[in-house]
Order: structure tokens, then C-alpha cells, then sequence
């Protein structure tokens, strides 16, 4: 009896893609490994409730868009070891952006943090690129290989598209009653070195998401302990981060309520919420979409003991269309902000996946 070699993940890849199925392939903080999640089907599920087992991908603004799960019921799991890959995938590019328009919204900002209630503001913006011929998963253990450190993902829906990233950022990590939040703020250029110092106005960024954090989180946790920050390496980023930690309560619906408090943070959305939520949606020239939003895997189970989350925010990523890459970035808003500064810091920010192109 002749067996049949298996498919490699590539074929298997290509398999979902022509089939019009979700998957999702993903690595997580400081690891070598690949995990991947197919589906079986080509349905599209989704989730509100957040108490289903599988991989979710919300979107910025939860109210106004969808959030697709891939289910565990419905998926197969894979891993695989990364392998090193050359970046020999693509044959041209081009690439737009316009400093003029985000320069202007910067300054709409500051004069409406100034003359309203409004504190702080994240402003996103996108960057494009042209390319003639690409290799999607090349790409991806591309960047996976670039950026150990971060979290890695891959993802595919015949709704949302093509997504891609490597975030720097945890939202919630859950296991059993014990919660872990991240406060990410502040950004530097990294010159050789994470000793370095931080003006005041990257300090405020950091403390109003801190205590956007422990101020949600202790409505949901026992006691909120909360780390000293420290300077830490993306790539070739340097950020502020404080760590927020607790033991969880019991509530009713307490995960999903605890996802719709939380999301968007400061560091992402600015505050006061409401009304950094509306300048986004008056002024911001883009659809975010699922920029800025949160995604990775949940395991619901009716025993608290044995609920699992690892959610990270949607930084640091592209959507792909079959010649087109939109690369997202934001910067934090304060009275403090330079605007030529801020355009800077969004293609620094831009840079860290561009560098496969």
C-alpha cells in the first residue's frame, strides 16, 4: 500500500485560501513556534458573548464591527518549528503616504485637547505599498524570525481578508482566576541601547494608561498589583511598560463585560474614552477596521478554574490585498505633542513590517 505524502503547511495554506476557509497562524511572545488553526468549514462564525473556545480577531470599535472566531470545534491544530526564509518573495514596490493630511489632523488634536475635555488622542493613519509578486507565508516566517520578542499572527478570513502583524502589546492574559494586563506607552527609537530617559510628555502617556487600567481592572480583580515600568525592546522600538496583575472575582458575564470595559485602552483610543472614541470617528480620515483591536485564543469553560485567555492588541500590522499592502500606525496625542514629532514616530512605527518589502 503506497501512502501518500502529507501536505505541507504551505499546500495546506494555499488549500484554506482556495477553499475560502479561516485560519489563523500565530506565535506568541519569545517563542519558535508555530501554531496554526484551520478550519474544517467555510462558515463564518462569530462571537459577542465571548464564551466560545477557539481564535477570536475583534475589531477597534466592537459596537460597529464584527468579531470572528475561528472555532476549536471546527478547526484543526497544527504546529510547526520556524524556519529561516529569505526575503527573496518580492520583485518591486512603491510606496505612498501623505505627512500634509495626519499633520493637519495633529494639530485639529492638540487644539481640541486644549479648548475641550479631551486629554489624550490616538490618531492612526496608513501607509500603502505596491507590490508586483509575493508569497504570503514566506512573508510571514519573515517577520516572525524579525521579531522573536513579539507576538506574531497570520490571518485569514473571507470577510475581513488578509492580516498580518507583530505586536509588542498583551491586552488580557487569563489563566484560570488569575489575570495579567500590560500598560504600553511611550515610544523611542532604539539606538543601541534601553537605557535611556523619557520626557515628561511620554511619562504622562504611560501613566494615564496605567491608570485607565487599574481603575477598569479592579472592578474585575481582588486587588490590582501593579509592576514598576521599565523600557523595553520591539524590534526598533523602544516602549514604556507597566504590568497590571490580579486574582479575578466571581461575576456573572464577568469576561465579556471585562473585554468591553477594557478595550480600547488609552494607548490606543485616548481619554477621556467617549470623547477620544468620538474625535476618531468625526476626524480620522481611515477605517481602522481590525487595526487596534485585539485578537488570539479563548477556552471558555464552565469551571472558572480552567477559562483561558491570551489577548494582544492589533499593533504593528498590514492587511494584504493581492498588490496592495496597508500598513497601519497611531501615536498618542497630548498638549505636549509636536506634530512633525508625531508624524515621525507613526513611520517609525510603520517601518517594523515595511522592512519585508
Amino acid at each position: 500500500m503506497i501512502t501518500k505524502p502529507k501536505p505541507s503547511i504551505f499546500e495546506r495554506i494555499k488549500t484554506q485560501i482556495h477553499g475560502r476557509k479561516p485560519f489563523v497562524l500565530y506565535s506568541e511572545f519569545n517563542q519558535n513556534v508555530i501554531k496554526a488553526l484551520l478550519q474544517t468549514d467555510s462558515n463564518c462564525y462569530q462571537t459577542s458573548r465571548f464564551n466560545e473556545s477557539g481564535f477570536v480577531f475583534a475589531p477597534f470599535d466592537l459596537k460597529n464591527q464584527p468579531t470572528y472566531i475561528i472555532p476549536k470545534s471546527f478547526s484543526e491544530s497544527l504546529e510547526f518549528n520556524l524556519e529561516s526564509k529569505s526575503a527573496s518573495f518580492l520583485s518591486s514596490q512603491n510606496s505612498k503616504s501623505n505627512a500634509e493630511v495626519h499633520i493637519n489632523l495633529i494639530k485639529k488634536a492638540i487644539k481640541s485637547i486644549k479648548e475641550t475635555e479631551l486629554e489624550k488622542v490616538v490618531l492612526a493613519r496608513i501607509g500603502e505599498i505596491e507590490f508586483l509578486n509575493i508569497n504570503i507565508l514566506d512573508m510571514f516566517c519573515t517577520v516572525a524570525k524579525a521579531y522573536p520578542e513579539a507576538y506574531t499572527y497570520f490571518w485569514f478570513h473571507p470577510k475581513t481578508g488578509v492580516w498580518m502583524g507583530a505586536s509588542p502589546e498583551t491586552l488580557l492574559n487569563i489563566e484560570g482566576h488569575k489575570l495579567q494586563s500590560a500598560a504600553i506607552a511611550g515610544t523611542q527609537i532604539f539606538k543601541d541601547s534601553t537605557e535611556i530617559k523619557w520626557d515628561v510628555k511620554n511619562f504622562e502617556e504611560q501613566t494615564i494608561v496605567t491608570n485607565y487600567l487599574k481603575k477598569t481592572l479592579s472592578k474585575y480583580l481582588k486587588c490590582v498589583n501593579i509592576s514598576k515600568s521599565k523600557t523595553i525592546r520591539a524590534g526598533k522600538l523602544l516602549h514604556l511598560k507597566t504590568l497590571l496583575s490580579g486574582t479575578l472575582k466571581s461575576i456573572p458575564n464577568g469576561f465579556k463585560d471585562l473585554l468591553h470595559d477594557v478595550h480600547p485602552t488609552p494607548a490606543v483610543c485616548g481619554t477621556p474614552k467617549k470623547a477620544a472614541m468620538a474625535f476618531i470617528r468625526d476626524y480620522e480620515p481611515i477605517d481602522r477596521s481590525y487595526y487596534s483591536g485585539f485578537l488570539g485564543e479563548i477556552r471558555y469553560h464552565s469551571n472558572p478554574e480552567f477559562q483561558y485567555a491570551d489577548l494582544v492588541v492589533n499593533l504593528r500590522c498590514m492587511q494584504l490585498y493581492e498588490k496592495t499592502a496597508r500598513l497601519y500606525a497611531g501615536g498618542g496625542i497630548t498638549n505636549k505633542s509636536i506634530p512633525e514629532n508625531e508624524w515621525e514616530e507613526t513611520e517609525a512605527k510603520i517601518q517594523t513590517l515595511k522592512f519585508v518589502f
